[in-house]
């Protein structure tokens, strides 16, 4: 093949539109340089942010822990939920772009310092006894092995909390329960910065502005798309009658849709494509062989059931898009939550002092139980 064949293939590849009159169609699209734009203008304010500016220079000092974190929530969006393109060409540019403001964003909102404790509450005296024990025994020099960056990590506990709040979001297996989750974490740790005061937000507004302007316009479910598509691919491989087809369509349809799709949906929609009536055996048997070319043949759908009966659902894998990228997601948040796990309850620091009768351990068994959800979340992800 030339090597201008080549390149002719390669900028078909990199242009491939979306679809649907959404997201990025390519790099001579006018939304790519639009979002473009905004992202790098969602940079700049953010580094003109006072929050970051000493001696009138930027200055970074929230933490490695926070910068994988926000890494950890653009690659879920991307790369996981496939919420904004395909990751190709254009679109995969914009990802990358977005990490940049993204990553000063979450630095910003999260990093606020916590409220000190009032001298003479039972938490101070509880936590300097805690402390002073620690220091006898020698335990307090556990820290001087243990990573900085994860110590770093405990200095603040809202942002432990927060961190922990956010890969549990994270992990729940509905797109809409993950994307509310997250999107009201951070509108409250957004309202608790300007709720301090201090500096001109301006910045920051502007920034904020800029960042998810440029995600709105780049917004695109490829995962519906991809699933469509496979539908498609695997109806192509084996003829059918035009009824029929139009039935598994209509049932896949209602299938991504909804969730599932049960008996009684599945004979009304053979009967109104085959103008058979509604309570005809030819109907019951027209609907049985659909539903067994759906799951034997075409393999589009699977059975399930509960106590309501038992119903069609969607092969989880059409929605899947093969992408390397998609580990990026998932394993950082297993390794990032699983260390802070290990890190919480092994060492001398706690949300609630251990030396609280009941209650001190109450903390470590929460986390302990967050952890495992994050962590079978996380495989479940791994086996689309």
């Amino acid at each position: 093949m030339k090597a201008s064949e080549w390149m002719s293939i390669v900028w078909r590849w990199l242009n491939e539109s979306p679809g649907g009159g959404q997201g990025v169609s390519g790099f001579r699209a006018w939304r790519f340089w639009v979002v473009l734009l905004l992202y790098m203008g969602s940079f700049l304010c953010f580094v003109r942010d006072p929050f970051f500016q000493r001696a009138g220079a930027f200055t970074y000092q929230q933490g490695m822990v926070t910068l994988l974190l926000a890494f950890v929530i653009v690659a879920t969006l991307c790369w996981e939920m496939m919420l904004f393109g395909p990751p190709r060409g254009a679109n995969l540019l914009l990802q990358f772009a977005m990490c940049l403001p993204s990553f000063l964003f979450i630095a910003r909102i999260v990093s606020a310092p916590s409220a000190p404790m009032e001298d003479g509450s039972w938490w101070a005296v509880a936590l300097n006894g805690i402390t002073s024990i620690s220091d006898e025994i020698g335990i307090s020099r556990l820290l001087e092995y243990v990573p900085y960056w994860i110590r770093d990590l405990f200095l603040n506990w809202q942002v432990t909390l927060f961190f922990i709040v956010m890969l549990l979001a994270l992990s729940f297996r509905k797109l809409g329960a993950r994307v509310a989750l997250l999107m009201l974490l951070i509108a409250i740790e957004l309202f608790a910065v300007f709720d301090q005061g201090g500096d001109s937000f301006g910045f920051l507004i502007a920034g904020t502005l800029c960042l998810f302007a440029g995600m709105a316009l780049q917004f695109c479910r490829w995962e519906r798309m991809t699933y469509y598509g496979n539908v498609v691919t695997r109806l192509a491989a084996v003829p059918i009658d035009e009824p029929g087809l139009r039935s598994i369509l209509r049932i896949a349809v209602q299938g991504r849709e909804d969730g599932r799709v049960t008996e009684e949906a599945v004979r009304r929609i053979v009967a109104g494509e085959y103008g058979l009536p509604g309570s005809s055996a030819e109907l019951r048997a027209a609907a049985s062989e659909l539903t067994a070319r759906i799951l034997y043949e075409y393999r589009i759908m699977r059975l399930a059931g509960d106590d309501s009966g038992t119903f069609l659902v969607p092969d989880e894998k059409l929605c899947c898009c093969e992408t390397l990228l998609g580990g990026l997601a998932v394993w950082p948040r297993v390794i990032l939550i699983t260390l802070i796990a290990l890190a919480w309850v092994l060492l001398p620091i706690d949300l609630v002092p251990d030396a609280v009768p009941f209650f001190g351990v109450l903390d470590d068994v929460a986390v302990t139980i967050l952890t495992g959800i994050i962590f079978r979340g996380a495989l479940d992800q791994t086996r689309k």
